[in-house]
């Protein structure tokens, strides 16, 4: 019977954290400036993350995030016990050991990123108590709880609004949910629990569950909504749990939360940001739009040309296909600017394209350089006896910041009746068939001219072309072959 009477208050604690006294507290808990702890016991900064980005991109066979396809892995560790229950630094308990769980950790790939992130405008299921301890974990000096206390881990997940639940027969939600958890020690601690931002309780009266009736309707209540705080941890133990998503990302300990102070949002990028184009080109950018705070719906574009003040010629014109795209919550979707010039004068172009979505109106702004490049001969005319050759310099230099590879050729052409009748033309060679320029820079290739035996004297014309992406500049030498 006693065990009976224990395990029908544990159900009913287990909406509300753990054992004990709850007083009411406000919804949102200790509030703090944007990527900032809200936790007084935390000192880190958080990254401002998506749950998407903490599990990654790469699904393992049951659908759930793999530790290897997150830019958090390894996650937070620990010299000895568990890394998730590790206490900040403050009135921790005898034994402790320190310093705390780390505020960056240098991922698998060897960058160096948050381990404590802050997670915006997501949804949570059912509260639970699990994993009940009298004392604390060895990293936290393994003493007993004060004043004989039994404390549960309360735990939940949380997902992305807008994704089914994960389930066996249904993983579309999975990369899209992540566990939480209020622990144990933190809470025998006081850093969570009441009176403080991490206060299971609160939740569990001023939030319901997602599938509660509230948070089906339209529109959603702002209390359906959460923004959360926390380490990132991996558990090797839990990863093919279905409670998991079948997955062992968590953020453990869970440090502080509030009902979402985000409303959903997008922001646009365009990448190039910069796009050199030759006149007569074209030239594409991908413009990307990225869901905020779970941000859905379909975003549509508007594009303006402003020249600046060192561009004279025609504006280029400029498309984006399409022109509306559907974004999901937390997800990305693009679409390509094209930007089409004239075959005339150089000049820089600022590019404004603009997102808007309801009464949303986000820009992003790109810079279109229209480039070239010039070649010039130096000297433009040569006398040349038969049988001797000579020279001309060629110099090609960048404008508005052309950089690039030039084709160089050369061809010769009579110019008179006599040298139309010449049985052999005077010859060309250049010292490079391909120069490449720097933005700002010139270079020079020597062009030699030989005229044989066997040239009549006349008059010659050379052509020497430079070519780049479809666009040739030409420059030519008259040539005059004499008897001596």
């Amino acid at each position: 019977m006693a065990t009976t009477a224990v395990s029908c208050l544990l159900l009913v604690l287990s909406v509300y954290g753990y054992l004990g006294y709850f007083p009411p507290l406000s919804a949102s808990g200790t509030l703090a400036a944007p990527s900032s702890s809200w936790n007084p016991g935390v000192t880190c900064s958080p990254m401002v993350v998506t749950v998407e980005q903490v599990l990654g991109t790469q699904a393992n066979s049951m659908g759930g995030a793999t530790e290897n396809g997150s830019m958090f892995n390894p996650g937070i560790t620990s010299p000895l016990g568990s890394a998730k229950r590790w206490l900040t630094p403050g009135p921790t308990p005898s034994g402790w050991v320190s310093p705390g769980p780390p505020c960056t950790i240098t991922n698998a790939s060897g960058q160096v990123t948050s381990a404590f992130v802050e997670i915006h405008r997501i949804q949570r299921n059912y509260l639970y108590n699990e994993d009940y301890a009298v004392q604390y974990d060895p990293v936290n000096g393994g003493s007993a709880y004060p004043t004989g206390m039994n404390l549960s881990d309360t735990t939940f997940n949380a997902f992305t609004p807008g994704y089914a639940t994960c389930t066996s027969t249904n993983t579309t939600g999975c990369m899209h949910t992540i566990h939480m958890e209020f622990d144990h020690d933190w809470k025998a601690a006081g850093y969570c629990g009441p009176n403080t931002a991490c206060d299971p309780h609160a939740m569990a009266q001023a939030t319901p569950a997602e599938p509660s009736p509230n948070c089906q309707k339209t529109p959603t209540p702002s209390a359906c909504f959460i923004d959360v705080q926390g380490f990132v941890f991996f558990d090797t133990f839990h990863e093919n749990d279905a409670s998991h998503s079948f997955s062992g990302w968590e953020i453990h300990p869970l440090t502080a939360w509030r009902i979402s102070t985000a409303s959903p949002d997008f922001s646009l990028s365009a990448n190039p940001s910069s796009m050199p184009i030759l006149p007569g080109q074209l030239a594409s950018s991908t413009v990307t739009v990225n869901s905020l705070n779970s941000f859905t719906g379909s975003v549509s574009f508007t594009t303006t040309v402003l020249p600046q003040p060192n561009s004279s010629g025609p504006t280029p014109t400029v498309a984006m296909n399409p022109s509306t795209i559907a974004v999901a919550a937390s997800g990305t979707a693009n679409s390509t600017l094209t930007a089409t010039t004239a075959s005339s004068d150089t000049g820089d172009y600022a590019v404004t394209v603009t997102g808007r979505s309801g009464n949303l109106t986000r820009s992003t702004v790109l810079s279109v350089h229209i480039v070239d490049f010039s070649i010039i001969a130096n000297p433009t005319s040569l006398t040349i006896p038969i049988a001797s050759s000579s020279q001309s310099t060629l110099t090609l230099a960048s404008i508005n910041g052309f950089s690039g590879n030039l084709g160089l050729a050369a061809s010769v052409t009579p110019t008179s009746v006599t040298a139309g009748l010449s049985p052999s033309d005077p010859t060309t060679s250049l010292s490079a068939s391909n120069l490449a320029l720097s933005a700002g820079g010139s270079g020079t290739v020597t062009l030699t001219i030989s005229a044989s035996l066997l040239t009549t004297p006349g008059t010659y014309a050379v052509t020497v072309s430079a070519t780049s992406g479809g666009v040739t500049h030409t420059t030519v030498v008259s040539i005059i072959v004499t008897l001596v």
